[in-house]
């Protein structure tokens, strides 16, 4: 006779696996029902990401190409000053301005600035102006030393001007020197030199080498 505790468990057994089996077929039964919509949806997805891809990738690219602008790294090593300023006294304390549309470091300089464009104004004793110019230029602020080269051009506010390719300016002196051809005209007339040499920031002009000069003639209450 089996006894009626087995018989029991028995049947808790039967009707609990029958449970688990019933929530089973639902579960499979919701995911199926789910697959069967998601299914299609992902796909169509797929398929007009396709079919657009090839716009989506012209437009980044024309981001990328308007957005960011390509580096140089070979500049970016180098820092770059643009329209610099640089001040400082001479040794009578006149005070001088050197100017360019833009300044670079040096490689292996630390104290060598290269220029673009650069200018230069100093001030004499008497109160004159005085004006350098040239394509490039090399400053060093420790030495106020200025070295000009290409185009060469100081003007004076008495109306002289004179060229040359390349002088080399002590700014603290208040000197320059220029080993190449020079030439220059004002007031005076018409001048050529192999060679220059300026004291007291161009109150005295010295024409080294061989030198020319024509004379304007004297205008007086007589001269027709």
């Amino acid at each position: 006779m089996k006894n009626p505790l087995d018989a029991a468990f028995a049947r808790a057994r039967l009707s609990l696996t029958r449970n688990e089996d019933a929530a089973t077929r639902r579960r499979y039964s919701r995911f199926v029902g789910v697959a069967k919509r998601l299914l299609p949806a992902t796909a169509l997805a797929l398929l007009l990401l396709v079919a657009v891809w090839p716009r989506i990738q012209g437009s980044i690219d024309s981001i990328k190409l308007a957005g960011l602008p390509k580096v140089d790294v070979s500049q970016a090593r180098q820092a770059r000053m643009i329209e610099p300023r640089y001040t400082g006294l001479d040794r009578e304390n006149r005070p001088y301005v050197v100017t360019a549309d833009s300044a670079q470091q040096t490689p292996k300089a630390d104290d060598a600035i290269s220029l673009d464009s650069p200018k230069a104004d100093l001030t004499t004793m008497n109160g004159n102006w005085n004006e350098l110019t040239a394509y490039v230029g090399l400053y060093q602020p420790t030495t106020q030393q200025l070295d000009l080269f290409g185009n060469v051009e100081l003007y004076q506010d008495r109306g002289s001007a004179l060229r040359s390719d390349s002088v080399s300016i002590n700014m603290a002196q208040g000197t320059a020197i220029g080993h190449d051809p020079v030439e220059g005209d004002g007031a005076f007339g018409h001048v050529t030199g192999q060679g220059l040499r300026v004291l007291d920031r161009g109150e005295t002009i010295i024409f080294t080498g061989h030198a020319t000069l024509d004379l304007n003639p004297r205008q007086g209450p007589d001269t027709k």
